[in-house]
């Protein structure tokens, strides 16, 4: 069995490398039953207008129901996830995000990018307000485009890129020299903060749909957060949103840690799938 980094190398690797894999975080049998779910998401989530998000040429983002992923909350709950939380952002962390990219045959290079502009309070202290943690739904294969990433660009000065988030173009060569290409495997995870580069890369026109999943942590003072408490009603705000049924259903405990719009009364009576949101997510 693989032995699980300790909290504290979690910590260090992220804050070094902007990026850190856990495989066999979780069981095969638990990410080939998340392929299923996500696949039969984003069939939902295809046929509503505005239900998926283009990413660029045949890739798709999405934001599944929760309760329709039936491993969501064994991998919310999960020691690394709720450890590392806790160590980074204190008790009061939020899940904000249940996201999924899906690249199909013959999906393009995207741009290097960042999640989101750098917060202030990274840009002077160099600490993290949120992190991503990523779990491949399949093995990924060299003909599936595999995330790429440049390690330790993460406390790179982003003022002259795009929006806060795109280098320019001609940066483009430096950064493909110094980049990694991540492999995923059914039940492995990646911890990561968006403010690392990186993007998805381009598949095969005869590669398998390669599904990743998304979940989204963050710190009170995160963005995310802050946007939703100064405006509930807020549409961009990340959060999750879930039923009545479903939320009713969660330990207290766990429930205090996620940010959620409750969408329906009952599980069966949630709404089409609504995707607000393209590249900037939560930060």
């Amino acid at each position: 069995m693989t032995s699980w980094p300790t909290i504290a190398e979690l910590r260090q690797t992220l804050h070094t490398d902007g990026i850190v894999s856990v495989p066999a975080a979780l069981s095969r049998e638990w990410a080939a039953q998340l392929d299923e779910d996500l696949g039969q998401e984003f069939v939902r989530a295809l046929s509503a207008p505005g239900g998926t998000a283009p990413r660029g040429w045949n890739r798709f983002y999405f934001e599944p129901y929760p309760e329709r992923v039936r491993g969501f909350l064994e991998w919310v709950t999960h020691p690394l996830v709720t450890g590392l939380a806790l160590d980074l952002f204190g008790p009061g962390y939020q899940v904000v995000e249940l996201g999924c990219d899906t690249p199909l045959p013959g999906a393009v290079d995207q741009p290097w990018h960042r999640d989101f502009p750098t917060p202030e309070v990274t840009r002077t202290e160099r600490r993290l307000t949120s992190f991503a943690v990523n779990a491949s739904a399949v093995d990924v294969t060299a003909d599936m485009g595999p995330f790429q990433v440049v390690p330790g660009t993460q406390f790179d000065d982003g003022t002259a890129f795009d929006g806060g988030m795109f280098p320019p173009a001609a940066d483009g060569a430096a950064y493909e020299a110094r980049m990694t290409s991540v492999y995923g495997r059914r039940g492995g995870m990646s911890i990561r903060t968006g403010l690392t580069l990186h993007r998805g890369s381009a598949s095969a026109v005869t590669a398998a749909k390669r599904q990743v999943a998304i979940l989204g942590v963050v710190s009170p003072e995160d963005r995310a957060v802050r946007d939703r408490d100064a405006d509930p009603a807020s549409y961009v705000a990340p959060r999750l949103r879930v039923s009545r049924e479903f939320f009713d259903s969660l330990d207290p405990e766990l429930a205090a840690h996620l940010s959620c719009e409750i969408v329906s009364e009952r599980s069966d009576a949630l709404p089409p799938h609504v995707t607000h949101h393209d590249f900037e997510a939560c930060g």
